[in-house]
């Protein structure tokens, strides 16, 4: 892929780096930056070398990467030099005609495919693209602080559905979490953010608290280090203005939206002076005061948005979470404080600033439902239930458990459903989350969490429609046990399945013990299971784990199979729940570093349990799983992975 970043000043050469990091394993991948001031332009080549020296002295980037890196960018003060770019981004001003002008001169020199990007933090698709020779192939990206590491990436689509499909697949291709809204003004996140900036400052303006009171109070209770903070990163006042005074300007705007007269003459000077930090020390009163404000500001903000429909509310609360670094998604904050809570917050403030606009959800004590990590999607007469946490690779807690659980009642019950995909933001599962095994202190705790989860599998295959897994990206552990539990699997090329629950110390605790044999035998299950070991995707449906060859597109296929299924062309069935015999001899196989005493735990409850039907099996599996947590090469395994990752194998003693 060849990539255009327009403007080498605070964020395009962030935003190159980012794009350049993620094409470096691939080959023929480009990166022009392009500025017209030779200053801008050597000062962005120079970060982005920074970036590069960095991560190869913390050995975070290979030799070879950092050389396909500084082989792959180009940076150029001539337009023309985009010309074979696929998709360019333009990161030069916040100012709507010179934004205009770019895209006039640009649409001369890229080809009709080329998809063109605007960084902007508040300015509508609409009037950017007004004028355009190709309207539908422009498009808001806006990205976050520091956009080379930070995923989420805003995008307002186009009329065009299949170049927005497209905008949305090479945002990925390119690192970034696609998070689309609608084409309003300030989009869904800089609302939020923007009046919380707002709100702060005048709190500071009507002499309630300083700066470093504030983000001390604020911090304390959100996270997210702060307004004054972060602003002092960004040098992003001015923006903030513009943001407040496009809202104003809305449709749905008022006067409260007004931008406070002190972050207009702040300019882009820092709130805190390094050299004389202010007392951040607080009294009583002042936390009860600012924090009724902020949080009145910040839970208010995102209901609107949530409610107006500018953004999906499970991944605005995401949004929320990754792009602003609060500890926790506004939506989650609302939930947690109950809807009472956060009416008075609310109504209390309006009571204060009559301007201030009250969603009705949070006047009406309805707050808006949501699932926090899995989404519903209904694509005609088929259901979608899709994990999202991609910034976990889409690894399950136990409450991501209990929400698929939810969401498969919810289209079991819905009588438009003929049939059910299981899938992933990305079509990755990375298994169970490590980090919950950490807290499971005693038996009964370890083996609670398989007995919880066993309901939530059942409840999957026992399903009268037709429920199909359809994946791409590494399917591990607990992930690969869900889509175990399905009617049938399709893959995508990438796919990489595991059992690798042996190289942390413990053995499969979500059905593989049991499911996994019954599928595709008892010798290749035990093996897959004892070593840990990778298969590819063409492996995974040459033994019968995923249904006929890998594909493409894994939704789609998944979505035909289940099609065939409702018309009798194909067959879709759960594994077969009866007693399975076990060979006498279970066959040797190299486990390498892995724990002998695990190993012994993993086989023997393999064996007791198929031997019985499968909800007694998956009892046994449970009390094993139970058993190796309580092992001192779990507490190694564990340690390990959390410290060291994936890569580096654990020294287990075997006890």
């Amino acid at each position: 892929m060849r990539v255009g970043v327009i403007g080498s000043g605070s964020i395009g050469p962030d935003l190159a780096y980012g794009f350049l990091s993620s094409l470096a394993a691939g080959e023929g991948g480009a990166v022009f930056l392009l500025d017209i001031n030779r200053e801008a332009l050597d000062a962005g080549v120079r970060r982005i070398e920074g970036y590069v020296s960095k991560a190869l002295g913390r050995g975070k980037m290979s030799p070879g990467a950092a050389k396909a890196i500084r082989a792959m960018l180009t940076p150029t003060m001539e337009i023309g030099d985009l010309a074979t770019c696929d998709y360019v981004l333009e990161a030069a001003t916040e100012n709507l005609e010179t934004k205009k002008a770019i895209l006039a001169n640009l649409e001369k020199i890229v080809g009709p495919d080329c998809l063109i990007g605007f960084a902007t933090s508040g300015i509508p698709r609409a009037w950017i693209a007004a004028g355009a020779l190709r309207p539908e192939r422009c498009f808001v990206n806006h990205p976050f602080f520091p956009a080379w590491r930070t995923t989420p990436i805003e995008v307002v689509p186009s009329g065009d559905a299949a170049l927005s499909e497209r905008m949305v697949s090479v945002l990925k291709s390119l690192g970034k979490v696609p998070i689309l809204t609608a084409d309003v003004e300030a989009f869904a996140a800089d609302d939020i953010f923007c009046n919380y900036i707002s709100e702060a400052v005048r709190i500071v303006e009507d002499g309630i608290a300083t700066p470093a009171q504030v983000d001390r109070i604020v911090n304390d209770a959100v996270g997210g280090g702060g307004p004054f903070n972060v602003m002092d990163l960004t040098r992003g006042n001015l923006l903030v203005a513009h943001c407040q005074e496009l809202m104003r300007d809305s449709r749905t705007g008022t006067p409260w939206f007004e931008p406070p007269a002190l972050l207009i003459r702040q300019g882009n000077q820092p709130w805190h002076d390094p050299k004389a930090p202010g007392d951040a020390r607080f009294t009583e009163s002042q936390q009860k005061e600012v924090l009724d404000r902020m949080l009145a500001v910040l839970l208010g903000r995102s209901y609107a948005v949530a409610e107006n429909g500018v953004c999906e509310p499970t991944e605005l609360n995401w949004l929320i979470r990754m792009s602003l670094g609060f500890a926790e998604g506004m939506l989650d904050l609302g939930s947690r404080l109950g809807a009472d809570r956060v009416a008075e917050l609310c109504l209390g403030f309006k009571r204060k600033y009559p301007d201030f606009p009250v969603p009705a959800c949070v006047a009406g004590k309805a707050l808006i439902p949501y699932r926090r990590d899995v989404k519903v999607e209904r694509d005609g007469d088929i259901g979608v239930v899709r994990v999202f946490r991609p910034e976990a690779r889409n690894a399950l807690t136990m409450r991501t458990v209990e929400e698929i659980g939810s969401a498969i009642d919810e289209l079991g019950a819905d009588a438009a459903v003929a049939g059910i995909i299981f899938t992933s933001y990305d079509g990755s599962l990375a298994g169970a989350d490590v980090n919950q095994f950490t807290s499971l202190e005693t038996r009964e705790a370890a083996e609670g969490i398989c007995l919880k989860a066993y309901p939530v599998l059942k409840k999957i295959s026992g399903m009268s429609k037709p429920v199909v897994a359809a994946l791409d990206g590494p399917v591990m552990g607990g992930g690969a046990e869900f889509a175990l539990a399905c009617h049938g699997r399709v893959v995508g090329p990438n796919v990489r399945l595991a059992q690798p629950e042996v190289n942390l110390g413990v053995v499969p605790g979500y059905g593989a013990t049991q499911r996994l044999p019954r599928l595709i035998g008892v010798e290749r299950a035990l093996e897959l299971m004892r070593t840990g070991r990778v298969a590819d995707a063409a492996e995974a449906c040459a033994i019968g784990w995923a249904h006929g060859e890998p594909v493409a597109d894994p939704c789609r296929a998944a979505k035909d199979l289940i099609r065939g299924h409702v018309a009798g062309k194909v067959k879709l069935r759960p594994v077969d729940p009866a007693p399975v015999s076990v060979p006498e001899a279970i066959p040797e196989v190299d486990l390498g570093h892995r724990s002998l005493r695990i190993d012994a735990i993993l086989v023997d409850a393999v064996t007791r349990g198929l031997a019985l039907p499968l909800d007694e099996g998956l009892r046994v599996e449970a009390a094993a799983f139970a058993d190796a947590r309580a092992t001192v090469d779990a507490d190694i395994g564990i340690k390990n992975f959390t410290t060291n990752g994936p890569r580096v194998p654990a020294a287990f003693i075997h006890e």
